[in-house]
Formats: structure tokens, sequence, C-alpha cells
């Protein structure tokens, strides 16, 4: 694992970004608007069509980096996440890029993007241990 992921690891970071997911991928009132379906869309009109859909679909997840999740979500929304998360904001864009393609993958087991209360429906313990499992918790 890489240096900055194993610092947040150790620093509480990814207990901060577990109690963010749910807000990220399942509020229609979240910082993002609409969602996780409001989500995807940033991350489109950001030019990555073909990732958000390998996320969706049945293959292997495409992956991002910290310069695409910086490029799909303002500045202002990532430092507010942060602030929720307790982390420093530069570091929040590349423990996303580790965990959104797994966690949409994850909330759209059959290739499509689900209702508002399905996605908060699983959003919650769900995406905690999915997110331990990636980071070996």
């Amino acid at each position: 694992m890489s240096g900055l992921l194993g610092g947040l690891m150790s620093s509480g970071g990814i207990d901060g970004v577990m109690r963010l997911l749910p807000q990220i991928l399942g509020s229609a009132e979240g910082a993002t608007g609409g969602g996780l379906g409001g989500l995807l869309q940033q991350f489109e009109a950001a030019g990555l069509c073909t990732q958000v859909a390998s996320w969706i679909g049945s293959g292997e997840n495409h992956p991002i980096t910290a310069d695409h999740v910086e490029q799909a979500i303002p500045a202002g929304t990532l430092q507010s996440w942060a602030a929720q998360a307790g982390l420093p904001a530069e570091q929040l864009p590349a423990l996303l890029a580790q965990v959104l393609p797994h966690a949409v993958d994850h909330l759209t087991p059959n290739g499509q993007i689900g209702d508002t209360a399905t996605v908060q429906d699983v959003s919650g313990s769900s995406l905690q241990g999915l997110v331990g499992r990636l980071f070996g918790r």
C-alpha cells in the first residue's frame, strides 16, 4: 500500500471516509446534489465516461487518480468533505480515487443506478465493510 494510504489508515482517515461515504453516495441532499447519480454525472462531465461505465458495468473497474477526483468535484466540496471526515483536504482526493470505483461497483450490482432510497439502504454498514476490506481492516 502506498505511503499516503498507509498514513491515512494509521491517522484514522479511513474511519473518516467510512463515515462520509453514505453522504457522498446515498444522499440526494448531499454535497454533490443528486446522490450517486449526481456524483457520477460530475465524473462524466469531467471526461471520465469510460471509467464510470466500468464501475457500473459487470467488468473490471477502471481506476481513477486524485487528479481525476479534483477535476470532477469542486474544490469547495472536497474541502467540506475533508473537514467532515477529519482529513487534510489535500489527502482526500487520493483516498476517494481508491474507494469510489469499488463503492460504485458495490452499489450497482445489476449494472444500474438504483433510486436514492436503495442506495441509502445499503450505504451504511455495507459500504463500511467494503472500505474495510479494501484497506485490510
